[in-house]
């Protein structure tokens, strides 16, 4: 197969801008030092290896720690599985990428959060970044700097891969908002890298040492897929939406969740890397998470196709996408790790950020949600309504709280209280799994999730699973 691409009459030779950011760079020092979801461990290791015991520093990730920025702006007219938002985060972290210094950000930020927060944003990077600059910075950013230079070389090609999959995606993204693409530096030659997009901000870990050029583009492209996926219309995303609903498969919801995730790999890390590479597919793994990378793959070929004949993702694509799934995941109905992809967790008292370092320990997830207290939790509407796998920590008022928890789930009525048990798993009659686990203390809490990893998936012959 030959891959030709030509200019493209009005689109911007500058259409990807990359950069080298060292605010951005810093904050994300941060966010890995703080153990974040989405930080590379090859960089918390080499992080943890330099200052695990400098009391100083650990006090500034303490600070940072401590400060919530994943609260979030949804739009309640899109569809409810999209879960169209925009996070505090996000909004930091496009500023980041366009700020010359930290006095250029803590201007750029003056509106985002209450002012005693911003302060203490701008106050705890102010005092890391000798750190940073010491450890990471300094000895890095030349290296940075050159890498970009490669990646600029291949403006072109990544400028037509953009219209090509804006057109699969049918995607509202416009070519003349351009994408900001900062390397962020991981001292080393090898290692687990991340990226995340943000707005406009492609934000891509690379190793100093390494010169992969090619992957680094795929990734970005990956990245950018992402955006174009959020960036669907309102239509667009009901019409998709209603495609997985209308399908029949009990597989559906599952394909539906990692549907984003597995077009991005499919297309940044497979088809992308491929027009890079000359024609050649990526032959090492596509993504650290086995359900992603082995449902990439098996829609790569069909995607492919429709990239090849110029379509766009339709109903029959989606319909083949869900089969593929099931094909390939035949167990995964009943397995927690697929099942938590997207998850609303309840609690009575515990705080958001110990739940997520101790669930993200054991495993990933694209979207997680908190809520707490569970009193009157039978009235929830979102228990009710969402199409999420439930898991509810029972971490004080035990016995009441199941009581409370049979008003909603009639397969649970028979189940009296007992202090022995310790986990409740089963599928409830709207196909959403749900898990009840008893929490006497909030150090039980890793322990309980390290347990649901190693049975790995629910026995759905009895309700009382240990």
């Amino acid at each position: 197969m030959i891959y030709c691409f030509g200019a493209v009459y009005g689109q911007r030779s500058d259409f990807f801008i990359f950069k080298e950011s060292e605010v951005y760079s810093l904050f994300n020092f941060m966010e890995t030092a703080a153990k974040m979801p989405g930080t590379s461990s090859t960089y918390r290791k080499y992080i943890d290896g330099k200052l695990s015991g400098d009391k100083d520093f650990q006090k500034l990730v303490g600070d940072f720690k401590s400060m919530d920025f994943n609260e979030s702006i949804t739009r309640q007219d899109y569809p409810k599985g999209r879960m169209y938002m925009k996070s505090y985060l996000t909004l930091l972290i496009v500023n980041t990428l366009k700020s010359k210094d930290l006095d250029d950000f803590n201007e750029r930020i003056t509106g985002i959060l209450p002012i005693n927060e911003q302060m203490q944003v701008y106050q705890t990077l102010k005092n890391v970044q000798p750190y940073f600059r010491q450890f990471v910075w300094n000895e890095n950013e030349s290296k940075i700097k050159k890498q970009i230079d490669d990646l600029k070389k291949y403006n072109a090609v990544s400028s037509e891969l953009f219209l090509k999959f804006n057109h699969f995606y049918k995607s509202s993204w416009d070519q003349h908002i351009p994408f900001y693409v900062t390397l962020y530096p991981i001292p080393g030659k090898s290692g687990n890298t991340t990226a995340t997009p943000h707005g406009n901000a492609l934000c891509v870990g690379s190793m100093t040492d390494s010169n992969d050029t090619v992957g680094t583009l795929g990734v970005t492209m990956h990245e950018m897929c992402h955006i174009l996926y959020n960036e669907q219309s309102r239509e667009v995303q009901e019409e998709q939406e209603t495609y997985f609903k209308q399908n029949k498969s009990r597989y559906a919801k599952l394909a539906y969740s990692y549907f984003n995730e597995a077009m991005a790999t499919a297309l940044g890390n497979g088809y992308a890397y491929k027009v890079l590479n000359k024609g050649v597919l990526d032959t090492q793994e596509w993504y650290n998470n086995p359900t992603i990378a082995l449902f990439a793959k098996a829609i790569y070929p069909l995607t492919e196709k429709y990239l090849e004949e110029n379509k766009a993702i339709d109903k029959d694509f989606i319909d083949e996408a869900i089969k593929k799934f099931e094909q390939t995941f035949p167990d995964s109905l009943y397995e927690y790790a697929p099942n938590f992809n997207t998850l609303n967790l309840y609690t009575e008292e515990l705080e958001g950020n110990y739940i997520f370092d101790a669930l993200f320990t054991y495993f990933s997830a694209n979207n997680v949600r908190v809520s707490s207290p569970m009193k009157n939790i039978s009235q929830s509407s979102k228990l009710q309504e969402a199409d999420s796998s439930f898991i509810m920590l029972l971490d004080k008022n035990q016995k009441e709280n199941l009581d409370e928890l049979k008003k909603v789930f009639p397969e649970i009525k028979g189940i009296q209280y007992n202090q022995s048990i310790q986990n409740i798993s089963f599928i409830d009659a709207k196909n959403r799994m749900i898990i009840i686990l008893f929490i006497n203390k909030k150090e039980d809490l890793a322990p309980a999730f390290e347990k649901l990893a190693k049975h790995k998936s629910i026995n759905k012959d009895q309700l009382i699973q240990y």
